[in-house]
């Protein structure tokens, strides 16, 4: 899908991108994680050319995306940043429309296409297409923001620090939201974050930026197991990579004969929430269901650091 060539960002004397190679499948998501600084908005926005590479390039589908014309370009790539930036005077509905409306869609093809978004991330038309961003909660502003970027139905979505400004309650639903809309789409989603634990849970592949270059690009598990020496290593962190190796295992890979008892546990949950639960509710052992509900048997707490302890 994207395919990214030796870019590199100069002002001056200041190399903002340096040398920057790396390659993103159709339908994933892929984060570009690192501390401030790093060079990630820089690299995400030469994407779209909301900023120019002083040299490189960047491969949509093997096209080069300095022979499209901006703003062709960007009406192709669904684009949200920090705070949503939704039109403060415009309706909830106006501005899921802002796209479609600069492409000369129908009236009609635009309501339907609001109105079908809206339920999509669970927001009554009925209730909120008239309303103004003021009036929503942060949730549902984040909610209405993603929901514009894909209005023009995009192949590509780029986010810019998404999450930053909601609190970490509605910022957990706002990654699961995301999940489940891509998952659902298949938009192909390129994320920045300084988040490390939020680049583990919805990156498929993780790019990691320290002063302007790319140090390391792999999935998850190759970034816990195998991290770069120096900057990743202590990105990832020595004291916290068992915990992350944990959120990495379904409970369904670890479980055992026999029964429990207490609250079960649904199969598909990681082993990183199971071990919490566990240790909240004063249990060794829970029992364990399937998607249908059927017992499949129970996972306990030496189980789990049995498994966490084969870990490489």
């Amino acid at each position: 899908m994207i395919e990214i060539q030796n870019l590199s960002k100069r002002y001056d004397d200041t190399i903002v991108v340096d040398d920057v190679s790396m390659r993103m499948e159709e339908g994933s998501i892929t984060v570009i994680v690192g501390t401030s600084g790093a060079g990630k908005s820089t690299l995400l926005r030469m994407i779209n050319r909301l900023v120019e590479p002083s040299s490189g390039r960047v491969l949509i589908d093997g096209q080069d995306t300095m022979a499209v014309p901006e703003d062709e370009l960007r009406h192709r790539i669904g684009y949200v940043i920090q705070g949503n930036g939704l039109f403060p005077h415009r309706t909830v509905a106006g501005n899921i429309a802002t796209v479609p409306r600069l492409l000369g869609w129908e009236a009609k093809r635009i309501g339907q296409r609001v109105d079908e978004l809206l339920q999509l991330f669970q927001l009554d038309p009925a209730e909120f297409a008239g309303k103004y961003p003021h009036e929503l909660s942060g949730g549902q502003q984040q909610r209405v923001g993603v929901a514009r970027a894909l209005a023009a139905r995009p192949a590509l979505l780029l986010m810019d620090e998404p999450f930053g400004a909601l609190d970490p309650v509605i910022r957990s639903k706002a990654q699961d939201d995301l999940l489940a809309i891509q998952r659902r789409l298949g938009t192909t989603v390129v994320l920045v974050t300084h988040d490390m634990e939020e680049a583990f849970r919805l990156g498929d592949k993780i790019a990691v930026m320290d002063e302007a270059r790319l140090v390391q690009y792999g999935t998850a598990a190759e970034l816990l197991t195998h991290p770069a020496e120096g900057f990743v290593e202590r990105l990832v962190g020595t004291a916290e990579r068992p915990f992350r190796l944990l959120s990495l295992t379904r409970v369904r890979d670890v479980v055992e004969p026999g029964t429990a008892d207490g609250e079960p546990l649904d199969a598909s949950i990681d082993l990183r929430e199971a071990l919490a639960r566990m240790v909240w509710v004063g249990r060794d052992a829970l029992p364990v269901l399937d998607s249908s509900g059927a017992m499949l048997g129970r996972v306990s707490i030496g189980g789990i650091l049995a498994h966490g302890r084969q870990a490489p």
